[in-house]
């Protein structure tokens, strides 16, 4: 999986239709709703399925002390470098959300997982694994939340296949999918 988002990376945001704008509209969701659920106080957020920053690095540009990780090495690289541009201090690692207590090794305000990611994992054993681990990194009172695809709502079948939409980018254009970048 990991190579896939390694050669996925330099393209992830493609998959939107404005990567900024998702950026400033997912950071405005996530901030009412870790404010309505955990108040103003709760300031030290951690992703633990970061890809190339979208939830990040709004998240950073509104206050939050975020520390990101993610299983791709390519997508982390990329993730510095947005931070950079954008002037937000994040603390990005590359780690596999089943390992990210062993790999933090601290307790934060709230865990995030966005963008479906804990569906990666294909079987009960890791996704079990994957909550301890961020249950472990969650302090007492602060709270986990992941966002994830309703699939009893996508057609079935084989051979699908959902067009994004054109991007156009320096004068290119590159038709994007659910199942990736073409």
């Amino acid at each position: 999986m990991s190579e896939f988002y390694d050669q996925l990376a330099s393209l992830y945001h493609l998959i939107f239709q404005n990567w900024d704008e998702s950026i400033e509209r997912q950071a405005g969701q996530l901030t009412s709703i870790i404010h309505e659920r955990w108040g103003a106080g709760a300031k030290a957020i951690l992703d633990v399925s970061c890809g190339i920053g979208t939830q990040a690095l709004g998240l950073a540009r509104r206050g939050f002390a975020v520390t990101a990780s993610d299983l791709s090495a390519g997508a982390i690289s990329r993730a510095k470098a947005e931070a950079q541009r954008r002037a937000v201090q994040i603390d990005f690692s590359v780690c596999d959300i089943r390992a990210v207590h062993d790999h933090h090794r601290r307790q934060f305000d709230v865990v995030i997982s966005g963008d479906n990611s804990i569906t990666h994992l294909l079987n009960d054993d890791d996704l079990l694994l994957a909550l301890r681990q961020m249950f472990a990194c969650t302090r007492p009172g602060g709270g986990c939340l992941l966002t994830v695809r309703d699939y009893d709502q996508e057609e079935r079948g084989n051979g699908l296949f959902k067009p994004y939409g054109v991007r156009e980018e320096a004068g290119s254009a590159t038709s994007s999918s659910r199942f990736g970048i073409s």
